[in-house]
C-alpha cells in the first residue's frame, strides 16, 4: 500500500472531492453501459449465426450469408498490443479486402502470400476465414457484446465503489488532521482492484472475452488484496508512550555547594 501516495489524495478536500467524484462517475459509467447495451448485447451475434446462406452473391450488404475464395496477397503479424493482426485478401472479382484479427492463430500464422482461403461475407463484411479445416474470426465478426460490458462493469465498478467510499469516510472525518489507516487502504484497494480487472483479461489472451474466465482471475487476485488492506488497516501503530518510558533519564544537575561547606572542607584536608 503506497500510504504516503494515499494520505496526499486525502489530506486535501479537493483532491479528495476530485476522487470521489472519479469513483462515482465509473460506477454511473458501468450502469449506464449495462441498462443500454447489454441488454441487446448479443442480437447481432444471434443474428449472424441465424442468417442463411445467400443463393447468390449479394451486390451489397445483405443478411445472408454468403462464402467465397480469396487469394491472400499479404499477412501481417504483430506483437504489440495496440496494434491487430492484418491479412490481405483478394476476391475473384479483383477487390482487395484487408482484414483485422485480434490473435495470429489458428489459421492468419499458417497463412503465406498465394494461399488460398475460404471467407464468409455478413453484411458486407468479412466476418471469418477458414482453410485445412479450421477457421479463424475477423474483427468484424459480431461479438457477445453483453459479456463484454460485463467484463468492464467487473473491471470499474468494485474499484469506483471503494475510491467513492474512502473519500466519503474521508469527508466526513475531515475535521481530523490525518486520513486513517482504515482511509488509506479502503483507496488503495479501489486503485489495486481497479488495475486488477485491467490485468486479469490480458492474462486470458484470446479467452479474455469470457466473463467467467476473467471473474476466476479476478477474484483471486482481489481476495489477495483485500487482504493486504485489511492487514494495512489493522496493523498497530508504534507505542510511543512505552519508547519513551525506555529511554533513560537524563542526571538531575548538581546545586552548587555553599561557600561554608566549601572552607570546611578544605580546611578539613589541611589539618
Amino acid at each position: 500500500m503506497a500510504a504516503l501516495s494515499l494520505a496526499s489524495l486525502l489530506r486535501r478536500t479537493v483532491t479528495t472531492v476530485l476522487t470521489l467524484l472519479a469513483g462515482v462517475g465509473l460506477v454511473a459509467l458501468a450502469a449506464f453501459l449495462v441498462a443500454t447495451v447489454a441488454p441487446d448485447g448479443v442480437r447481432d451475434l444471434r443474428a449472424y449465426e441465424a442468417a442463411p446462406r445467400c443463393p447468390a452473391a449479394p451486390s451489397g450488404s445483405a443478411e445472408c450469408r454468403w462464402t467465397q475464395e480469396f487469394t491472400v496477397s499479404g499477412v501481417r503479424l504483430t506483437t504489440k498490443r495496440s496494434e491487430s493482426n492484418r491479412a490481405f485478401l483478394t476476391g475473384p472479382d479483383g477487390v482487395r479486402w484487408e482484414t483485422f484479427y485480434s490473435s495470429n492463430g489458428p489459421v492468419l500464422d499458417g497463412l503465406s502470400e498465394g494461399d488460398r482461403v475460404t471467407g464468409t461475407v455478413w453484411r458486407g463484411l468479412l466476418t471469418e476465414i477458414s482453410a485445412g479445416g479450421t477457421s479463424q474470426e475477423t474483427n468484424d465478426a459480431p461479438a457477445d457484446m453483453r459479456a463484454r460490458v460485463l467484463i468492464l462493469a467487473l473491471i470499474i465498478v468494485p474499484g469506483g465503489l471503494l475510491m467513492t467510499a474512502a473519500c466519503a469516510w474521508r469527508l466526513c472525518r475531515r475535521a481530523a488532521a490525518e486520513p486513517t489507516p482504515g482511509m488509506r487502504a479502503t483507496l488503495g484497494l479501489g486503485f489495486g482492484l481497479f488495475f486488477a480487472g485491467l490485468f486479469s483479461p490480458l492474462l486470458l489472451g484470446d479467452r479474455g472475452g469470457d466473463v467467467r474466465l476473467v471473474a476466476a482471475v479476478w477474484l483471486p487476485i482481489a481476495a489477495v488484496m483485500a487482504i493486504m488492506a485489511r492487514v494495512y488497516a489493522t496493523q498497530k501503530p508504534a507505542d510511543q508512550e512505552s519508547a519513551a518510558k525506555e529511554e533513560p533519564a537524563e542526571p538531575a544537575a548538581q546545586e552548587p555547594a555553599p561557600d561554608g561547606a566549601a572552607k570546611v572542607t578544605s580546611g578539613g584536608g589541611s589539618g
